[in-house]
């Protein structure tokens, strides 16, 4: 077949891009293929195009009811024979798309994952299925950015259907999501892999002070459109589109809490230009084809690198230069947190909900999520019911069933007669003798296959049913409108372990780091393109806006002596800490807050305001800036992780009877011998070097000019390792050298002339300043 041919006369393209022809040909010749391609490269072709040439139907799996109609309108535009299927159409709409794709008058069949029920199943056995594309593929991977436990089933749905050539597409997959997806579908073709870069896409990363700031900066950022700001939360979509709007700036606002029409309008005015720039959360923008994006701005930052290139995606589809923004703080973090932590609720919640579940005595279970929050502690919330459910569809255990999807239930009272009922129930009883229902047998069926089947609407056989049991033949009862579940394995014991929900827990934290170490990449453009498995063809691209500040990475070094000092410094923190606690690890915070000196109540609370080390890197009278912030210290540990003197654990702990999963750093073996000064050779990235460089020139203090006797200097030398040996602390946590040199100046032999020696607070004097008086009172006698 001439597939060139096809693609100009269907829709009206002269050729293919780049990377098309080879995958249209792989599967229009029956091959099955992952295709792993940016937004805007045109995915849909490399489904599309093989769909007319195979002829049948061909079934598409689509995610979004949005997404659905786009594509279908933008085919039946192009005289293609497309429809959909989903809860968004009235009975009797549905049952004409139903009778049509029957006929085989359907060339492309969009449904949602949700679909795929017994009954719908039932249905397309009788479709001339010839081939199946799963689109937002990385969907279906429990490691994918954007997991939908309905995709998991998609593997069964290929197996029922009989196995057609099958084709996945996404634009975001690791290579661990591809491996995945192959695994799931049992897709035995090739895999595609276009690449992620996207040279006409600006990357840039603005480090803000607060959501005013953020405000402050939209109208100009997204000026002159069109437009996308995208947002975690409901609430700051509608933060955005007020400072928006205050601006003079003509903005619409989406999010999942407006009505559907609200939606759709805002939609609509968006693709047609009358709204240049919409405020939304991440819903907004799946399969909308709008060509001339110029600016993508994240007020917040996204939770992982997938869902933020996804996103960016949609700028620039027509090929010139767009930009796509993030507003970064580090405060952003907390919100992905929580959505972490909410999705991973403790195993026995997962538990005593599929027991509750179980109890009910009925399959499928018809409750709404507030009735089955009962199953679960008084604190746990809806939110946690839901998590809970969404664990148990990813199991296995359990299906969702949609609103238009649900079964309904009879049960037959007597044997039905030889005489039926008149009338349309008379249709209905017929029907129930031809499956040979029996006496006191309960039904479960599909409303819509049996309107298919009996040619009536939804309503004609509510009434019909309401008929017969009036008259005592049967009990009926209708698809419930409130949530539903069908337990896939009933009665079988759940296995599922805290275990297992810390290591997912855990692992989305970590993508949660790799989506922040973004905004602190040197060449943007070449850690998306890594991140995603691939090898960039350049160090640094060049348009990115670390690249045009000439910023260069910083090369590991030897350090200088006060740099080192500061290094052993916080290392040596640590380890009091995990000493004073018993403990192995804590939070960056923490560790930052004791070392900077903090007395704040959980600084008391385990009593690191008594250690030693405790402000070690704080505050200093004597030289004004010269202490460290905590988000200085903060950025130091970063760079201790990265040289393998610390490591990064994620641990989930009980705090106020809720699971709380966050990161602590825990000192590795070379981190050990750096703080004993016993690592040959060590080589690291230093942040923040300048800071010590322009205190190095530090005032002088009283007595600098005083001459440093060499044998004081021994002895000093002496008592401070005698007692770094007897308290198992690092020598510079007892006297720096400049604090002994000060001590040899001035020789002090009273506590208070003690207390005026550079670096001895009245701390260290407690700890450590006997000694130092005895040796020196012992000198001076001496002489």
């Amino acid at each position: 077949m001439d597939l060139r041919g096809l693609l100009q006369e269907r829709f009206g393209f002269p050729d293919y891009r780049p990377g098309q022809a080879e995958i249209v040909a792989h599967v229009s010749g029956g091959g099955d293929a992952l295709v792993v391609m940016p937004t805007g490269a045109g995915k849909s072709i490399c489904y599309q195009v093989p769909a007319l040439a195979r002829g049948g139907t061909t079934l598409v799996v689509s995610p979004l009811i949005a997404l659905m109609k786009d594509q279908v309108d933008a085919l039946v535009d192009k005289g293609v024979c497309a429809s959909f299927l989903n809860s968004s159409l009235s009975s009797t709409e549905y049952k004409a798309r139903r009778e049509a794709v029957a006929r085989g008058e359907v060339e492309l069949l969009y449904v949602a994952p949700e679909r795929f029920s017994p009954a719908f199943l039932e249905f397309l056995g009788r479709v001339d299925v010839r081939l199946l594309a799963i689109d937002e593929a990385h969907c279906l991977s429990q490691w994918g950015h954007d997991f939908r436990p309905d995709y998991l089933r998609l593997g069964h749905v290929r197996e029922a259907l009989g196995r057609p050539p099958t084709v996945a597409l996404t634009a975001t997959a690791t290579p661990e999501v591809q491996q995945d997806i192959v695994k799931t579908l049992g897709l035995g073709g090739r895999t595609f892999i276009r690449g992620f870069d996207r040279e006409n896409l600006v990357l840039e990363v603005l480090h803000v002070d607060g959501k005013a700031h953020k405000d402050a900066l939209l109208a100009d950022l997204v000026n002159p459109g069109p437009g996308l700001v995208y947002c975690a939360t409901r609430k700051n979509v509608e933060r955005a589109t007020k400072a928006l709007r205050e601006a003079g700036v003509r903005a619409g606002m989406y999010h999942a809490g407006l009505s559907p029409d609200d939606r759709s309008r805002v939609q609509e005015d968006f693709m047609a230009g009358r709204v240049p720039v919409v405020c939304a959360t991440n819903a907004f923008g799946m399969g909308i084809d709008k060509r001339d994006i110029r600016a993508i701005v994240h007020y917040d930052m996204p939770g992982t690198v997938e869902a933020y290139y996804q996103e960016i995606g949609r700028a620039g589809r027509d090929g010139r230069m767009s930009r796509a923004i993030l507003l970064y703080q580090r405060s952003d973090r907390r919100i992905h947190e929580f959505f972490i932590d909410t999705a991973h609720p403790p195993a026995e919640w997962v538990h005593r909900l599929w027991d509750w579940l179980g109890a009910r005595g009925e399959n499928p279970v018809f409750a709404s999520i507030e009735e089955m929050s009962i199953a679960l502690p008084e604190e746990a919330g809806t939110r946690a019911v839901s998590s809970c459910l969404n664990i148990l569809r990813r199991e296995g255990m359990v299906r969702r069933i949609a609103p238009s999807d649900r079964s309904a239930w009879l049960r037959v009272a007597v044997r039905p007669p030889r005489a039926a009922p008149r009338g349309l129930r008379g249709d209905v009883w017929a029907l129930l003798q031809e499956r040979q229902v029996a006496a006191d047998e309960s039904v479960s069926f599909h409303p819509d296959a049996w309107c298919a089947d009996l040619e009536v609407d939804r309503e004609q056989l509510t009434a019909a049913l309401r008929g017969l049991e009036d008259r005592g033949y049967l009990s009926y009862r209708p698809a419930e409108r409130v949530g539903g579940v069908e337990i896939a394995h009933p009665g079988q014991a759940l296995h599922l372990d805290d275990r297992t929900l810390r290591e997912r827990r855990g692992r989305e934290y970590r993508k949660l780091d790799r989506m922040e170490g973004y905004t602190g990449a040197v060449c943007r453009r070449r850690y998306v393109i890594e991140y995603f498995g691939e090898k960039a063809p350049f160090e640094r691209c060049g348009t990115c806006d670390a690249c045009r500040a000439g910023t260069r990475p910083d090369e590991a070094r030897t350090l200088s002596a006060d740099e080192d000092a500061v290094v052993r410094k916080v290392l040596a923190c640590l380890a009091r800490m995990n000493r004073h606690v018993g403990q192995q690890g804590w939070s960056v915070d923490l560790l930052a807050k004791t070392v900077t000196g903090s007395t704040e109540q959980k600084i008391r609370q385990f009593g690191f305001d008594t250690l030693s080390t405790h402000g070690l890197l704080g505050p200093q009278p004597d030289r004004p800036g010269a202490g460290w912030t905590v988000g200085e210290v903060a950025d130091l540990v970063e760079a201790l992780v990265a040289a393998e003197c610390l490591e990064e654990i994620y641990v989930t702990r009980d705090i106020g009877g809720k699971p709380r999963t966050y990161k602590e750093i825990r000192l590795t073996d070379r981190g050990w011998r750096v703080m004993k000064n016993a690592e040959s050779d060590f080589r690291m990235v230093f942040p923040h070097a300048r800071k010590l460089a322009r205190h190095r020139a530090a005032p002088k203090s009283a007595g600098s000019d005083l001459p440093v006797p060499g044998d004081l200097m021994a002895v000093l030398r002496d008592v401070r390792r005698q007692q770094a040996t007897s308290k198992g602390v690092p020598a510079y946590v007892v006297a720096t050298n400049r604090t002994l040199e000060d001590m040899a100046r001035l020789r002090p032999t009273t506590r208070k002339t003690l207390l005026a020696v550079h670096g001895m607070g009245p701390k260290r004097m407690a700890m450590y300043g006997g000694p130092f008086l005895d040796a020196i009172r012992e000198w001076a006698g001496n002489r």
